[in-house]
């Protein structure tokens, strides 16, 4: 490969902290919070200008499956605490209760940009220091220890040092640029689509939507508008005819009362072998993600009752990147660990998410049969290197459980075990892998989180079982 050499220099440490938290998604959110409030010097590097990561920059502002008697800890405390600040959404539609999305499985929908302030302020309320527009780009790494992560920004490029540095980047980016083993380059593990990757999700804000007009439309058509999916026939229709341009079979759309519209149906899918990360990859994603939309907004203003003087408002900072690098921890939690053990001496929170897979045909499939599992903290700590956790989506996981654990709820559960493994280690002068597991789980209780399905009451257990045996596997719901 044609090559230049990089001249060496010297790279200034801007900060020397306990811990590092890299990526202010809802796994970012978590370690910060839970290292801060433990006692340790905090700083969270975040590429973009806020806080909230898949939560704010593309549009999943929610966080599903929320049960207070299976999670608590600061899911618990940030959905009550939005709630009574105002930034809860109350007025989504019925259509929502569906499946396990709705109010019966605990769906917290939220406003967007009430939570990019809000999260401003719970940080700076823990004393995490926070910097945006910085990009870690890498590392220097003495044999199996992380000494400095390397930051560019528009002032340059800076190092900052820590004792112990936590991976919340959602692909796993800052194990993979440091030489650790990772897993996650192979996608699909089996299957027609094995070897490709699931590709890239889209959600987009339409504005001026006459809500009368369209609510009298569903309900004039309800087996194809007044559902958690719509547009199926429409689209169906449109595409055959050359009229639409549109990876997927189907819209979601999330109207409220004020006349704005949440939509998600645009994705791309990725080619057998592209990978997620690679800069072409998410340039062509972009501007198809893009294209997507702007087609499928001129057919609902065209064809659907109430769109006729509506615009696009706001498209996402980014595409919601899913299956990526994620590290190798000292267990990777398999779909047999979620459907059969369940239980870890190790465990850190309890996870009811099941799995949930975009497919590169455009089509989806979501699982509802799963019952309350095991996180256990070894899928948090490296194989290889001494000092580095994760968190959230880049914590060690199969296709499966990745596919489950990814979401907002668990990747802030997790987050919150990783940053106070941190700030223990910190204070203890030992590496994650050496931590006392008991005095780790015993703290996380403390602080309200759940850290087994053993702590789970017989009756919810119960609950979910009898859901599993009622529920069947849901394929291909949003075609």
């Amino acid at each position: 490969m044609n090559h230049v050499v990089e001249p060496e220099r010297q790279i200034p440490v801007r900060y020397e902290v306990d811990v590092i938290v890299v990526g202010g998604g809802p796994g970012g959110i978590g370690a910060a919070l839970g290292a801060a409030r433990n006692g340790a010097k905090t700083l969270l590097v975040e590429r973009f200008g806020c806080l909230g990561g898949s939560q704010t920059l593309t549009y999943s502002s929610s966080f599903a499956f929320v049960n207070n008697e299976l999670q608590g800890g600061f899911v618990k405390e940030i959905t009550e605490r939005i709630d009574k600040g105002g930034g809860v959404v109350h007025d989504i539609p019925e259509k929502w209760d569906r499946g396990g999305w709705g109010p019966k499985q605990g769906v917290v929908f939220f406003d967007g940009e009430y939570y990019k302030h809000f999260l401003d302020k719970i940080v700076e309320e823990a004393g995490v220091k926070v910097i945006f527009h910085s990009f870690a780009v890498g590392t220097i790494r003495d044999g199996n220890t992380l000494k400095a992560l390397i930051v560019e920004s528009r002032e340059g490029r800076f190092a900052i040092r820590a004792k112990v540095i936590i991976d919340c980047t959602g692909i796993g980016d800052i194990a993979w640029k440091s030489g650790a083993p990772v897993i996650g380059e192979e996608g699909f593990p089996d299957g027609p689509y094995k070897g490709q990757h699931m590709g890239y999700g889209w959600a987009f804000f339409i504005g001026g939507l006459d809500v009368k007009r369209y609510r009298a439309f569903e309900k004039e058509n309800p087996e194809e508008w007044n559902q958690y999916i719509s547009g199926r026939e429409l689209i169906k229709q449109a595409k055959a005819k050359g009229e639409l341009y549109l990876l997927r079979n189907s819209v979601i759309l999330g109207e409220r009362e004020n006349g704005r519209v949440w939509v998600l149906s645009p994705g791309y899918t990725l080619k057998p072998g592209q990978h997620p990360w690679e800069v072409e990859a998410m340039t062509a994603g972009e501007i198809d993600l893009r294209k997507q939309a702007w087609s499928l907004h001129k057919l609902l203003k065209e064809n659907v009752p109430g769109f006729e003087n509506s615009y696009i408002e706001q498209t996402p900072v980014q595409p919601l990147l899913r299956d990526g690098h994620r590290i190798r921890g000292e267990h990777i939690l398999t779909e047999h660990d979620m459907t059969t053990v369940k239980v870890h001496d190790d465990a850190i929170t309890v996870c009811n998410m099941p799995p949930d897979y975009f497919l590169p045909n455009g089509t989806h499939e979501f699982e509802f049969n799963v019952t309350p599992y095991d996180i256990p903290y070894r899928c948090l700590v490296s194989t290889e290197i001494d000092n580095l956790l994760a968190a959230g989506a880049s914590v060690s996981l199969d296709f499966k459980a990745w596919a489950a654990v990814r979401y907002n709820t668990p990747s802030m559960c997790t987050g919150q075990a990783a940053g106070t493994a941190a700030a223990l280690c910190a204070k203890k002068n030992v590496i994650p892998r050496h931590l006392n597991v008991r005095t780790l789980q015993e703290t996380l209780r403390s602080q309200g989180l759940r850290t087994s399905v053993k702590e789970v009451p017989e009756r919810i257990i119960k609950q979910y079982e009898r859901m599993a045996q009622e529920a069947l596997a849901i394929k291909d719901y949003a075609g």
